[in-house]
């Protein structure tokens, strides 16, 4: 049985009218703690935007949470066990022993929001924090008797930001190189890489190279944290399990319009998705959600809210428009 303590809340690093509310849990190996960031509204509604981040990252997106308020929605965000504002000493920064731990994060989310008002979630996700949101989910739909016992919002969409859902080649390539992989990293669990050159897709990002944008650069570090083979052994498994389970919530996936990640030059790589493959994202997607709408996102950088003005533009109108019309 899931039981979790609640640490403190206190204003966010963000600044007023962010507030930062810390869990601690018993994780796969020690206790870790999660943390949900509120955006905090004189009239508090009964639905709201969750939001998940993806892979060496955390929440920072401040504008982002200003904008979903304006459309009367709740804003909250999670800050996942070893991600962000959740990195403790006992523990590795991003460790992972399989995707099923960050289930755990996301009841207590729910369970918490419940305990708020909140009674409809849409989950929003970007990334690696996208295909773990489906894998919870699709987890839930077939196994809801397991979770009978917690009290959790309902969540009634799914809106994914460049979501992790295949290897980041082209599909003719992900179907040649998947078994290698998968043999390399189950032969050599605890093995990893460290980069060492900061990646061009940080380059474009952050406001130290050539981006917009500041962000905490020990959370989200312009070389990432070494990438575990467990992780990415991981990554395959849920990727797998989730296209066999499905998903019959209604969902809408945005993605760039093109792929840039082979390109070496900052400027090229700002003209799409530096890190994922949009065509085998978009294969996984059809492949594993029944009520799908996919909109794609001309300019549209991984991260689709860290594009330039009209492109992010573009992904919030979209985001928007879905949720009027679906939910």
């Amino acid at each position: 049985m899931l039981t979790w303590q609640h640490l403190h809340s206190k204003e966010d690093l963000l600044g007023s009218p962010f507030i930062a509310h810390t869990f601690a849990f018993q994780g796969v190996a020690t206790q870790v703690v999660t943390t949900l960031v509120e955006y905090e509204t004189r009239t508090p509604k009964k639905r709201a935007i969750l939001y998940l981040h993806g892979y060496t990252d955390y929440f920072f997106q401040a504008d982002l949470a200003q904008h979903f308020t304006e459309q009367e929605w709740q804003f909250y965000a999670l800050d996942l066990q070893g991600y962000g504002r959740s990195i403790r000493p006992n523990s590795r920064p991003n460790w992972c022993e399989n995707m099923a731990q960050y289930h755990d994060d996301l009841r207590i989310a729910l369970c918490e929001l419940k305990q708020r008002g909140i009674e409809e979630v849409v989950l929003l996700a970007h990334s690696t924090g996208g295909l773990i949101a489906s894998h919870f989910l699709a987890h839930l739909a077939r196994n809801s008797t397991a979770d009978s016992a917690l009290d959790m919002t309902k969540v009634t969409g799914l809106i994914l930001n460049s979501p992790f859902l295949a290897l980041p080649f082209s599909p003719e390539v992900t179907k040649r190189v998947s078994w290698p992989i998968w043999l390399t990293v189950s032969l050599l669990p605890f093995h990893s890489i460290r980069e060492k050159d900061i990646s061009l897709y940080a380059r474009t990002l952050h406001k130290h190279f050539c981006g917009e944008w500041e962000y905490r650069l020990d959370w989200k570090p312009a070389k990432g944290f070494p990438l575990s083979f467990n992780w990415l052994k991981q990554i395959l498994l849920a990727q797998k399990q989730v296209k066999q389970l499905g998903l019959a919530l209604p969902t809408l996936m945005c993605c760039s319009s093109a792929t840039t990640r082979h390109e070496r030059d900052p400027e090229r790589i700002k003209q799409g998705d530096g890190v994922l493959d949009v065509e085998s994202m978009t294969l996984a997607a059809q492949q594993t959600f029944k009520d799908l709408q996919i909109e794609r996102i001309e300019g549209g950088f991984h991260d689709l809210y860290l594009s330039p003005l009209p492109s992010r533009q573009h992904y919030l109108a979209a985001i928007d428009q879905w949720l009027a019309s679906r939910l």
